[in-house]
């Protein structure tokens, strides 16, 4: 995982820009509809994008794996352990946002087994720091994740490795996530805020 230095928004990350700006605004006018009583800080809303469609099933885990993050102690206690999270796919004129936080899965966030493992050290996800500022925008390589856990996923189930693969997807948010509120790229010798994931990172200790 990584913070990616831009000082131009090409592509990918210009349409990011405008979706997080979209989001912004449905955030101001909810909060000129509810003001939010002062000294209160808005409830964060992380939204989710999926290059390829996920089932029913990987949306619950997914979500439920970033809540169980949320409440693992120590390593997350900055994050806002309130927040909501909801499908890209489910933003509709009129929504109530908290504060967004986008997060796009790129790629195939199915796990499949594999002979043998193909991802070294490539970035599992990254987010954007442009002229200073990180973006609130997280980027996860789902494509790359299963590269790395494709040979434990052999002696798995559908139903574990579905499990499994939105652990660790979750765990890479959360990895992301922390970038974003502390405003800072660095990282741990150890736990979540660690610069390189291995399967037992992913896994979670599951």
């Amino acid at each position: 995982m990584n913070v990616r230095r831009m000082h131009a928004l090409p592509g990918h990350s210009a349409r990011a820009a405008l979706i997080l700006s979209l989001l912004l605004s449905l955030f101001s006018a909810a909060q000129a509809a509810s003001p939010i009583p002062a000294g209160h800080t808005p409830r964060t809303t992380v939204i989710v994008f999926s290059d390829r469609p996920l089932q029913p099933d990987q949306w619950r885990l997914l979500f439920a794996g970033l809540r169980s993050g949320l409440a693992g102690g120590a390593e997350t206690q900055m994050l806002d352990q309130g927040a909501d999270f909801i499908r890209g796919d489910d933003l509709v004129p009129g929504l109530l946002l908290g504060f967004p936080i986008v997060v796009f899965l790129h790629g195939d966030c199915t796990l499949a087994p594999a002979a043998r493992r193909t991802a070294y050290g490539v970035p599992l996800g990254w987010v954007h720091r442009v002229d200073g500022r990180i973006d609130p925008f997280v980027h996860v390589d789902c494509t790359h994740i299963g590269e790395v856990l494709g040979p434990q996923a052999a002696r798995m189930s559908k139903k574990r490795r579905a499990e499994v693969m939105s652990t660790a997807i979750a765990r890479v948010i959360l990895h992301e996530w922390i970038h974003i509120v502390t405003q800072s790229p660095a990282h741990a010798s150890d736990g979540i805020e660690k610069a390189q994931y291995g399967v037992a990172d992913l896994m979670g200790g599951q």
